[in-house]
């Protein structure tokens, strides 16, 4: 409880929970982060379940770089948000609930975009594809089972993160 009183006491705690723009600020940055970080890893997502076939599945690492540079700005501005209110939000069930899945869906998200890159490497020759479309291995829009599956769970763990934050407005 030490460090907790000593982040709301801090100058960006104070800030945050006291000033007229600190609050304001903080939350339109961690909005902006979350728009663009998970924005992006649903569009990979939803890419790897076949939708938007015109995005190269070679281009996925390159949307999840900026998708990472969203979570830092989350990363950053949740801090501050935290350091606001940080003794009430440690005992935040849907806080600890938020955190948890933002964890699994970063990693999440990043295994899926790897096996993408690799995916997309072995299956480069066409006559492989074609051949592994026919074993059902692949499907026609040349992501397997599997990422078709992590994509549909990865979506699933976004959304339950998404709603989880929005209950700490509500839930204490």
């Amino acid at each position: 409880m030490d460090f907790l009183n000593w982040a709301e006491m801090s100058p960006l705690g104070e800030w945050v929970s006291t000033s007229l723009w600190g609050y304001p600020i903080a939350l339109t940055l961690h909005t902006i982060g979350m728009g663009t970080l998970v924005g992006l890893a649903l569009m990979i997502c939803f890419r790897v379940l076949g939708v938007g076939r015109g995005i190269q599945t070679s281009r996925l690492p390159v949307y999840w770089k900026l998708a990472l540079i969203g979570f830092a700005i989350n990363l950053f501005s949740g801090v501050a948000l935290f350091f606001g209110s940080a003794t009430v939000l440690w005992e935040s069930w849907p806080f600890r609930i938020k955190i948890v899945f933002i964890l699994a869906g970063l990693v999440g998200t990043h295994f899926l975009v790897r096996s993408c890159a690799v995916t997309r490497r072995v299956i480069s020759a066409k006559n492989v594809s074609l051949g592994l479309v026919a074993l059902g291995r692949i499907s026609a829009g040349g992501s397997t089972v599997r990422q078709k599956v992590l994509a549909f769970a990865v979506i699933l763990i976004w959304m339950t993160a998404l709603v989880a934050g929005r209950l700490i407005a509500y839930i204490f």
